[in-house]
């Protein structure tokens, strides 16, 4: 009789587990700016950009895609998108095709909506508290990601970063972050956080030192978040590589 040898076995048993071993799955959400302020050209290359990740997801992913409206609270209503990939598997994997097809058409029609109807202003602090509540229903067990594309310019009535006082400079934005992160009660656990910057007609005439108070305000905002939050300028070319990481 035959007896393999104690490595051996050491390795099949390593092939066995690692075979029977489960994906797990991403869950990304995804903030996108149709308002006004971003220029025409941003738009369309932001909606191309994350309607790219479609036929790259693969069984049990999950893409939520939430507009940066004028007042997310009355406005967002029935404008989230959702699409899950099926997680069990058909034959040449034509549950994958069907699925991304479907979401594909999807997409495209929810983009072209937005496109036609963009705000006159930017609540991106509303849109990141339904981020939040999205996350707290998906699963613990998925790794989860939150991408930001906008030109971070919150006009949402109250705050017009713009020119409010608070953001004269990178103090007292850190400071004004701070507030506002208590007052919306604003944290995310175990997600990696990617901003990234689009071309707008608004953010160009800033002078540098309220430009960085604008960066300042949004990292602190996401401080309590972890330490996985980037700000990229590259807006939309930063997605490429994130499936890779």
């Amino acid at each position: 009789m035959n007896r393999l040898c104690l490595p051996c076995l050491f390795v099949l048993l390593v092939l066995d587990l690692s075979g029977c071993s489960r994906r797990v799955s991403t869950a990304t959400v995804v903030l996108v700016d149709p308002s006004g302020s971003v220029t025409a050209q941003a738009r369309k290359q932001e909606f191309a950009a994350v309607g790219a990740f479609i036929p790259e997801m693969r069984r049990g992913d999950l893409l939520i895609v939430v507009p940066i409206a004028d007042d997310e609270a009355a406005d967002i209503q029935g404008r989230v998108l959702r699409l899950q990939a099926p997680v069990r598997r058909e034959a040449y994997d034509t549950d994958l095709r069907r699925f991304r097809d479907l979401a594909s058409r999807e997409y495209a029609a929810f983009a072209a909506d937005l496109l036609a109807h963009s705000g006159d202003r930017t609540d991106i602090l509303g849109a990141l508290d339904v981020a939040r509540q999205e996350f707290e229903a998906i699963p613990g067990s998925d790794r989860r990601r939150l991408i930001v594309l906008s030109d971070f310019l919150e006009e949402d009535g109250q705050y017009r970063f713009t020119s409010d006082p608070n953001l004269a400079s990178a103090a007292k934005a850190r400071n004004l972050a701070a507030q506002v992160r208590r007052e919306h009660g604003f944290t995310l656990k175990n997600a990696q956080v990617n901003l990234g910057t689009l071309e707008s007609t608004d953010l160009a005439p800033l002078g540098s030192e309220r430009r960085l108070a604008v960066w300042s305000f949004w990292s602190e905002y996401f401080a309590r978040s972890g330490p996985r939050t980037r700000i990229q300028f590259d807006g939309t070319g930063m997605l490429a590589g994130l499936d890779s990481e």
